[in-house]
């Protein structure tokens, strides 16, 4: 093949850099904080885009890219197993087009037609698996990374429809012996008239109602307080076995019953389909049948009846090639556009917000919903006072999608985005390249608001007990004008002010001072800077090691980082000198580790740095969260996957086929007690 166009290449690896370090964030706002920011649809269209450019330019093909494998709902916070099998997702499927593809691709794989398929409801949930041994529940994991799940069995053993044991005799009966483990997998919900239920009570009590039920039940499942759980009315629906090998029954079908007859709650909306023409009447029946059904259901699983034939078929990357998801159209809701509000963020971009007309959509009450730009607005020519269409993106992201233009009233008059900011009256701009509007006023208030709850929120410093409203009357106030003054605080001068006392005081001072000790990579993502989430600061963090090695780097240095590109690259640059004053005082605060100029991780005498490791198999010394943090300590440069690059491999227990690919690229392989040795020798 002849090598790309340099300009196109260029051009084409800051894209996938950028793709690849979005999808990371949406990965982890879904999988992690369960508060997604876009629909699936848009995500899937991140995800084509992304291997296709790939596909186009192999050579910025890689192994860790998030389209060779399935997003992580992973957290440190649990202990993690390994599954019996890979967890992987379902591909989607948007038009009855890619239906037929399908059909016609798995014709072509099998040499005749597919005999049969099972249609059943793709719940809106969160997937978990149960594994029982000799019987008993002893094991209960997320989907995690596809290979490994987070241990959450206590936190299962709570939900409805969860067997806590299963009943040997049915299993020997059709297996033929008694198998020795067993897992089952499935996912869990929160009917709609339970969620229904919960919001109500919180409302009467003053408390912020639950977005929606699938955001709640993931958030439950991480909850590490089991008496809340108990609270929460989580059920479990099943849908596969995974151990033993199901195709020893020999369809899906006799798999679901065997469930059903187990006890495990089974859809009674499945339905067997001979031919293709059956799959689609059954997507029809669903469809129509969806609102009227007690839970979420975002579409439909489709899949192929003969499970003997799964194995030949085999997987892509993310997917099994015998099983394809259907998703529906979003349901759609007429309702008034009451105002729209031109909302300032903390990175000074300007979004027109819908205030609606409150309406019931896909379980949950809707009153605001993003009109994105002046673009989109003028697009779909939206205009106050409208009757609207409005649905939720994914069943999760509220938007407006069109106009009843048959009931505008007369004398309607398009809406035009503010010429200068709604907060401090600054002229507004647009960047070359961009769709929004911004303030470039850095003392905004809006903005100051948005980049202290920023600030303060759970992945980064993690101040408890400052919230909005709180924020918003120090503001009001006087009291603190940027983050900055956060630390400047005092329990006394907060005692005197209405809603405070002394204790609330004290343990917001005592929050905001323990706030300093966070590590380098929240304290970055804290600073709020534009293209850097989570991950992308953690990258940061870790290439350059301290604050005062990224404040003396240039443009070309940080294209270094993994998954920088040009443009991420340039605007981080520009933004830490733009707010060098403001990084230098909260250091002189004690912020970004006091004397962080003095010898660091960078100067350890360390056979490890800037070397690209791949842990595999168990450390009988430490659980492999202490293992990452320690190498990661040394200089050491993590990945998943062994490739051409890896420089070692620190191989435990039951390695695997990590260490036979390594020993097949001639890869340096370290065992346990080799690890141990170079890390006593460079941490003494």
């Amino acid at each position: 093949m002849a090598s790309a166009n340099p300009t196109a290449l260029n051009k084409a690896r800051s894209r996938v850099d950028r793709l690849r370090q979005e999808i990371r964030e949406h990965d982890r706002l879904y999988h992690v904080e369960a508060r997604p920011r876009i629909s699936d649809s848009e995500y899937d269209a991140l995800q084509r885009e992304l291997m296709e450019l790939e596909e186009r330019f192999p050579e910025l093909r890689s192994e860790d890219s998030p389209s060779q494998g399935v997003g992580s709902d992973r957290q440190e916070a649990f202990a993690s197993a390994p599954h019996s099998v890979p967890m992987i997702s379902l591909a989607n499927s948007y038009e009855r087009e890619e239906v037929v593809a399908f059909h016609e691709r798995l014709a072509r794989l099998l040499g005749h037609e597919p005999e049969g398929y099972v249609v059943e409801p793709k719940i809106d949930g969160v997937a978990a698996a149960l594994r029982y041994v000799d019987g008993s529940l002893v094991l209960g994991l997320t989907r995690g990374d596809g290979k490994r799940g987070d241990v959450i069995t206590e936190n299962l053993r709570t939900v409805t429809g969860l067997l806590h044991a299963v009943e040997a005799a049915k299993l020997q009966s059709a297996f033929g012996t008694l198998p020795d483990e067993l897992e089952i997998r499935g996912e869990v919900y929160m009917p709609l008239s339970k969620f229904e239920e919960l919001n109500r009570a919180r409302e009467a009590k003053g408390e912020e109602p639950f977005a929606n039920p699938r955001n709640l039940t993931a958030g439950s499942l991480k909850t590490l307080d089991l008496a809340e759980v108990r609270r929460r009315p989580l059920h479990f629906w099943a849908y596969s076995i995974a151990v033993p090998d199901a195709a020893l029954l020999g369809t899906h079908w006799k798999e679901l019953e065997l469930l059903d007859s187990l006890g495990f709650p089974v859809s009674g909306e499945r339905r067997r389909a001979a031919d293709l023409d059956a799959v689609f009447e059954a997507l029809e029946s669903l469809a129509e049948r969806r609102a009227e059904l007690d839970y979420l259901i975002d579409g439909a699983v489709i899949k192929l009846d003969d499970s003997t034939l799964y194995a030949r078929l085999g997987r892509t990357a993310k997917s099994p090639r015998y099983a394809l998801a259907y998703k529906f159209a979003a349901e759609q809701r007429r309702t008034k556009l009451l105002s729209i509000e031109a909302s300032v963020g903390r990175t000074g971009a300007v979004t027109p917000v819908a205030h609606l007309k409150p309406v019931e959509l896909a379980g949950t009450t809707v009153s605001r919903a993003s009109l994105h730009n002046q673009a989109e607005i003028d697009r779909k020519d939206i205009r106050v006072g409208d009757t609207v269409l409005v649905e939720k993106g994914g069943d999760i992201i509220p938007k407006v999608v069109g106009v009843v233009l048959d009931e505008r009233a007369k004398g309607s008059r398009r809406y035009r985005l503010p010429t200068r900011c709604p907060s401090c009256g600054a002229p507004l701009h647009r960047g070359e390249d961009e769709a929004a509007l911004r303030c470039g006023n850095w003392r905004c208030p809006a903005q100051s608001q948005q980049r202290i709850l920023h600030w303060a929120s759970r992945d980064a410093l993690d101040i408890e007990g400052l919230g909005e409203r709180s924020v918003g009357a120090f503001l009001e106030l006087g009291i603190i004008e940027s983050v900055v003054d956060l630390y400047r605080l005092q329990a006394a001068s907060l005692e005197e002010l209405e809603g405070w006392g002394a204790k609330s005081a004290l343990n917001l001072i005592e929050s905001i001072e323990r706030s300093k000790h966070q590590p380098l990579a929240r304290q970055l993502f804290g600073l709020g800077l534009r293209h850097v989430g989570v991950t992308a600061a953690a990258q940061l963090a870790r290439h350059f090691r301290s604050l005062s090695s990224i404040l003396d780097t240039t443009v070309a240095q940080l294209i270094e980082v993994s998954d920088f590109g040009a443009i991420t690259a340039e605007s981080v640059w520009a933004e830490l000198n733009e707010r060098a004053e403001e990084i230098q005082e909260l250091r002189r605060l004690g912020l970004f580790g006091v004397g962080d100029d003095s010898p660091d991780a960078d100067a350890v005498d360390s056979p490890l740095q800037g070397k690209k490791c791949v842990l595999t198999g168990t450390l009988s010394s430490m659980d492999r969260r202490e293992a990452k943090r320690r190498l990661e300590a040394l200089g050491a440069k993590l990945s998943t996957a062994v490739s051409a690059q890896t420089d070692l491999l620190i191989a435990g227990e039951k390695a695997g086929s990590k260490q036979k690919k390594a020993e097949a690229l001639g890869v340096e392989i370290w065992s346990e007690e080799q690890f141990l040795a170079a890390l006593e020798a460079a941490e003494s």
